[in-house]
């Protein structure tokens, strides 16, 4: 696992090449919406994307992490199928309904039963690296392909290329203060239970950071947002006592935090004083989203490799995970 955090930046510059390589035609009607299908780390991929295209694409954009699709997909949908096996069963699912429903579909996979789908019916798609490592440490190589098929299907401009460059400097620049920084956030998320906020726009990143710390620490982690959390969650910091002395709390603050949203995370920081906790803040760097959602994953997931250690687990082992989809395979 260390070796392939470490290759990150070189991941998103190969996913790069891939993508201007790939030779993807969509000749499907005008969307009236995208619907991103995938689970695990390619659902989380789909839910950055989500909020990177915000302020960009016209038509709305949904993220299934489930078996069945909406019921408004049709053939002005655009499905875009995640799936770094491509055997995952809820992705498989989705993509025969959305056969069903004759929506334009696209695919970003390595192999199995979507790429075979995919061929067997012309249908667009890219191929990532099959030998890459574990879906979770192929983050670069999914989220880049997806940004492609929406470019190639006429919806994104190419803005984003200059961005994932912009986004690989910055991680170089950048590498060894990410690493200092992420062994101090470790230190400090031993034998703790990490609650992690970020704003709506950046809380994918933070469900990001949570899912390398369940995978990759073996350790357990709660995700919440701003404002939406100072409308209910604030007000649970009360009990259980013995829960609350046993938190750490962590604030990611970026350049696209709303200003109000800005100001409910410094008013929260208030209540975690008077309960004897302090909030911690990471800043963002770089100048853009992508630059600065890059900038975070990988700091991230740095801490999750370094809290790992502190742990004494195996990062690169997913014993329950494998136990589940082998028993479920069987059903």
């Amino acid at each position: 696992m260390k070796q392939l955090i470490e290759g990150f930046s070189q991941q998103l510059r190969n996913a790069l090449e891939i993508g201007e390589r790939a030779t993807v035609t969509f000749a499907g009607p005008r969307y009236n919406n995208v619907v991103m299908a995938g689970m695990g780390g390619s659902g989380i991929c789909s839910s950055i994307l989500q909020a990177y295209v915000a302020d960009k694409l016209k038509v709305p954009v949904v993220v299934q992490k489930s078996y069945s699709l909406p019921a408004f997909v049709g053939p002005a949908t655009l499905v875009i199928a995640s799936s770094f096996s491509g055997n995952t069963e809820e992705a498989v699912s989705m993509v025969r309904q959305a056969m069903e429903a004759e929506a334009v579909i696209g695919f970003v996979t390595s192999g199995g039963e979507l790429l075979r789908i995919a061929r067997a019916n012309n249908m667009p798609h890219i191929v990532t690296p099959a030998d890459a490592g574990p879906p979770r440490a192929c983050l670069g190589f999914t989220l880049v392909q997806q940004l492609y098929l929406l470019h190639y299907a006429g919806l994104l401009d190419d803005t984003f290329k200059t961005e994932l460059n912009q986004s690989i400097n910055l991680l170089e620049e950048q590498s060894g203060s990410i690493k200092v920084q992420a062994s101090a956030l470790a230190s400090t998320f031993h034998n703790k239970l990490p609650f992690i906020y970020a704003s709506n726009t950046f809380e994918a990143v933070a469900l990001r950071f949570q899912q390398q710390l369940n995978t990759n620490a073996k350790q357990l982690a709660h995700v919440g947002s701003f404002p939406e959390m100072t409308h209910n969650e604030i007000e649970g910091w009360h009990q259980p006592e013995k829960l609350i002395s046993q938190m750490v709390v962590m604030c990611i603050k970026t350049a696209y935090d709303h200003p109000r949203a800005k100001l409910r995370m410094d008013l929260a920081s208030t209540v975690c004083a008077g309960k004897g906790l302090e909030m911690l803040e990471v800043e963002a760097m770089g100048a853009t989203f992508l630059e600065q959602a890059f900038y975070l994953i990988h700091l991230f997931d740095w801490v999750a490799l370094y809290l790992a250690d502190l742990n004494g687990v195996d990062p690169d082992s997913n014993d329950n995970i494998s136990y589940l989809k082998r028993e479920i395979s069987k059903l």
